[in-house]
């Protein structure tokens, strides 16, 4: 799926209370969490088990409303996930580093998605070959199987895990500006203001 289908499908965009931005509200973009969520690398799942909070990172795959987590038969998560529990994933890019000449004022440029949905074990094979092969491509463009790698074979793709998780609404905010601190722009005062690439 490109990124032209994907933009296409209605943007899960904040519905409740859970997705409002409360701190720097002028931060948030709820027009760009499909492209947060299609350049991202990192997924943090967070999910409730008999009480208690778990969370853990995943590489991940992004179309159209759906995240999809894969692993071991044997991961916990992607076990718990199976029942259909709500669950909430963080996807956060670094962008740059911002250096204050006030220390409250350090700072970074970021672009951040939470989103909550509920997950969907994959058992099809066709299906998860397809999720697969475009999540390689996600991470190594131009990659392709029987070219630049052996593809997974039908008994491979049986004992991994993938799980769905259809996204029921987000939100997204990002920062990007420089050094913001009262005196970065006074030559006199002193100390270095600065942006840092992360």
């Amino acid at each position: 799926m490109t990124d032209e289908t994907s933009a296409a499908r209605p943007v899960p965009a904040p519905r409740t209370d859970r997705t409002r931005i409360r701190r720097h509200a002028d931060r948030a973009v709820p027009e760009r969490i499909e492209e947060f969520l299609l350049r991202g690398e990192v997924a943090h799942v967070a999910l409730v088990d008999g009480g208690e909070p778990r969370l853990i990172p995943f590489l991940y795959h992004y179309e159209a409303g759906h995240i999809y987590l894969h692993g071991s038969p044997g991961n916990a998560t992607l076990r718990l996930l199976r029942d259909g529990r709500s669950v909430v994933v963080a996807v956060t890019s670094l962008v740059d580093l911002i250096a204050s000449k006030t220390a409250a004022d350090h700072s970074a440029n970021y672009r951040s998605v939470v989103a909550y949905g509920r997950g969907r074990q994959i058992a099809d094979v066709a299906e998860k070959r397809r999720v697969l092969e475009a999540m390689t491509v996600r991470y190594f463009p131009g990659r392709e199987p029987g070219r630049d790698y052996t593809a997974a074979s039908d008994e491979d793709l049986a004992g991994m895990e993938l799980t769905d998780v259809e996204v029921d609404e987000a939100s997204a905010k990002m920062r990007d500006a420089g050094p913001l601190g009262p005196h970065d722009d006074d030559p006199n005062f002193p100390g270095s203001a600065f942006v840092r690439p992360a």
